[in-house]
C-alpha cells in the first residue's frame, strides 16, 4: 500500500482545498438535500448529524487507505466548505480520477472550476501523476464544461458504464496528461 500524505492546502486566493473537519457539517448536509450528490457519492441521503460526521469520516480513510486525497472546497475568505474534489489512485501506475461537487447554493460562482484547477495542477505536478481523468454523466453539461476550461479534452464515451442503484449510465471520458518534454 502506498503511504499518502495531505499536500498543504492548495489556493488561488479565492478558492482553499483542505481537509475535512466537523466544522464541514453544514455543507455535507447541504450536500445531502441535493437531488443528485448522493447519487453518485457517499453522501448521505438522509441527513443526520452522526450520518455526516461518518462522511466526512469517510474522506479521510480515502487517504490512510491508500485510496486517493478527498478534500473540501472551501471559501478563503471564509473558510466555509462549499463542496468537495478528489483525486482517487487508478489501477493503472501514474493515473488518477479526479471528482467534485458542489451544493447548490454556491454553483456558478466558480468553486467548481478553481478547485478543478488546483487538484489538477497539484496532481500533474507535485502528486507525480502522467494523467488526470474525469468520468462525467452526458447529461451534466455543467460539468462538462468546468473540465474543458480547464484544458481537459473529452476522449469517448463508456456506454452503461457507472450504476446509481439500479441505474446504468454512460459516461464521458475527460483527461489531462502532463506535458512531456520531447528529447
Amino acid at each position: 500500500m502506498t503511504e499518502l500524505a495531505y499536500p498543504e492546502p492548495l489556493t488561488d486566493g479565492v478558492v482553499r482545498v483542505r481537509p475535512w473537519h466537523d466544522g464541514d457539517l453544514p455543507c455535507v448536509e447541504q450536500a445531502s438535500e441535493d437531488p443528485r450528490i448522493p447519487q453518485g457519492t457517499t453522501v448521505p441521503v438522509h441527513w443526520t448529524p452522526e450520518a455526516g460526521r461518518a462522511y466526512i469520516a469517510r474522506q479521510h480513510a480515502r487517504l490512510t487507505s491508500g485510496e486517493g486525497w478527498a478534500l473540501a472546497v472551501a471559501d478563503q475568505r471564509t473558510d466555509r466548505a462549499v463542496g468537495h474534489v478528489n483525486l482517487m489512485l487508478r489501477p493503472q501506475a501514474g493515473v488518477a480520477g479526479i471528482g467534485y461537487w458542489i451544493v447548490p447554493g454556491a454553483r456558478r460562482q466558480g468553486f467548481g472550476s478553481r478547485a478543478i484547477a488546483l487538484m489538477t495542477a497539484w496532481g500533474l505536478g507535485a502528486g507525480g501523476f502522467a494523467r488526470v481523468e474525469a468520468w462525467v454523466e452526458p447529461d451534466n453539461v455543467a460539468s462538462q464544461r468546468v473540465l474543458e476550461d480547464n484544458g481537459y479534452l473529452q476522449e469517448g464515451r463508456l456506454r452503461s458504464f457507472l450504476t446509481f442503484g439500479t441505474r446504468r449510465a454512460d459516461v464521458f471520458v475527460y483527461s489531462r496528461v502532463r506535458a512531456i518534454a520531447a528529447g
